[in-house]
């Protein structure tokens, strides 16, 4: 039997793990945290003292890190120990070039990189529900598709480009942070005339204008008073990659720009820990000014 490694196991990665300890597989796991991993090892993992442990012990191994930064180092360590014919499988949010780097120092040594980053938040993690980008080897991927299976609905070969999962999932990002700020003005404008947000949204969600802000957001999430569970440095980190990989690809993204100025703002106000549903919070506080002037 193959046996899987997992290295972070933090909002996604520790539900990741825990749904291939569930469908039966053996999986060695390690994140810095302890109380991160005595969470999987109670679903039946096996905790391991570091990265290199894990790579001693597993054939095909996840990653599930907070930055390209972290992964690099990880992947240092992993590679001391992984042995030829080896698989990692990088479901973080990170950029094109770095995922690229790695397959091309790593294929030396006869191991292969998918980059996999997953879309779906942590109740697409919770429910097994996630969509998984992958870019790399296809062959690789037939392979280790019943693994991924484990914890996604939808799993896309996108390209043989083992950067271009990664591509893929700032573009979906993007789209997805650009269309909450836009829905965020687009709401307090309409609500300073008078309007209602869920008509505002029922109307929208019917129209041209309907985007993953006015299904979801705005419906289950602002008007319900919850978040959406995630954080505005998360978001500020994926508009930054986006914009790094936009530069090394020599196109502007000229809205990006502003995206992530108001995003940043927002986290000014918030921090790192606020919901990206504080957008709207914050758009409503600075948008609509006090006409009289008192």
């Amino acid at each position: 039997m193959t046996s899987l490694g997992f290295i972070g196991l933090g909002r996604m990665g520790g539900r990741m793990a825990t749904h291939l300890v569930r469908d039966g597989h053996d999986v060695v796991v390690f994140d810095r945290r302890r109380d991160a991993m005595a969470a999987v090892e109670s679903a039946g993992a096996k905790g391991v003292a570091s990265a290199a442990d894990v790579g001693a012990e597993a054939d095909v191994v996840f990653l599930s890190l907070p930055n390209p930064g972290v992964v690099e180092t990880v992947v240092s360590e992993l590679e001391t120990t992984l042995g030829a014919g080896a698989a990692i499988v990088d479901t973080t949010t990170s950029t094109p070039a770095m995922t690229r780097s790695l397959a091309e120092r790593l294929a030396d040594d006869g191991v292969t990189v998918l980059g996999a980053p997953v879309s779906g938040g942590a109740s697409g993690a919770e429910n097994g529900t996630l969509t998984v980008m992958v870019g790399g080897d296809r062959a690789t991927l037939d392979a280790c598709r019943e693994y991924l299976d484990a914890f996604a609905a939808n799993v896309v070969h996108v390209g043989d480009d083992p950067g271009h999962g990664h591509a893929v999932k700032l573009l979906n990002n993007y789209l997805s942070n650009t269309a909450m700020v836009a829905t965020s003005e687009a709401i307090v404008l309409g609500q300073q005339v008078g309007l209602d947000v869920e008509t505002m949204c029922d109307v929208f969600n019917v129209s041209t204008g309907r985007n993953s802000a006015t299904e979801d957001k705005f419906p289950d999430y602002v008007s319900a008073g919850r978040d959406v569970d995630f954080a505005l440095g998360l978001m500020e980190k994926d508009l930054r990659l986006l914009l790094q990989f936009a530069e090394d690809s020599r196109v502007p993204l000229l809205l990006g720009s502003v995206v992530r100025s108001q995003v940043g703002c927002t986290r000014a106000r918030f921090g790192d820990d606020g919901d990206m549903t504080d957008v709207y919070d914050y758009l409503r506080e600075t948008m609509v000014t006090d006409e009289t002037g008192d």
